[in-house]
């Protein structure tokens, strides 16, 4: 029983350290924003229990060497499934939008429409829709239009306002969060 309190003990440290550790090590993330990721850490910590649970278990049912045997099939297993998955990503054609797909429906302000033009709140509304753009986009091209509009809509908003740009970023912006409450100039 002691070791089981102990091996949790450490599962929850594990998890403070994820916690603590994924928001830095996540790309794109805004300076200065070290937000612990709670669910990281909770379902690392729960992991990290589970396995233990799971090894302990083995070694009781099975032994040292029937263990080690089968710790080391399903690492094997899961580094072919893994390698397997990320090849076939890569090697298929990306697939066409279906017509009556709700989502493919969604459009970012028409192109024709200058950003300067847009107004403030127009702009943050657009900037919010793009994000949920950015998962359905089927081709790479696609992809860069909408990647290149956030960037152009983002441009816009701190050219207005670059303290209330300032002060969404050091609030915790997120991809798809909004910047208008942080905003002065609205219009």
């Amino acid at each position: 029983m002691d070791a089981l309190i102990g091996w949790s003990l450490v599962g929850a440290n594990v998890g403070a350290l994820v916690a603590i550790g994924a928001p830095r090590l996540r790309r794109g993330r805004p300076v200065g924003v070290s937000r612990p990721d709670m669910p990281a850490g909770v379902v690392a910590a729960a992991a990290f229990v589970a396995a233990y649970l799971v090894i302990a278990g083995l070694l009781a049912a099975l032994g040292g060497g029937l263990t080690a045997a089968v710790l080391i099939l399903l690492a094997v297993a899961g580094l072919r499934a893994g390698h397997r998955d990320r090849t076939g990503l890569r090697d298929a054609p990306p697939a066409a939008p279906k017509p009556y797909d709700v989502l493919t429906s969604a459009t970012l302000p028409a192109p024709s429409v200058a950003v300067a033009d847009m107004a403030t709140e127009d702009l943050c509304v657009a900037w919010r829709r793009s994000y949920f753009l950015l998962f359905i986009t089927a081709d790479d091209s696609a992809h860069q239009v909408v990647v290149q509009r956030r960037q152009d809509f983002l441009d816009e908003i701190e050219r207005r306002d670059p303290r209330g740009f300032l002060r969404w970023l050091d609030s915790g912006a997120k991809a798809g969060s909004d910047p208008a409450p942080y905003l002065t100039a609205r219009g």
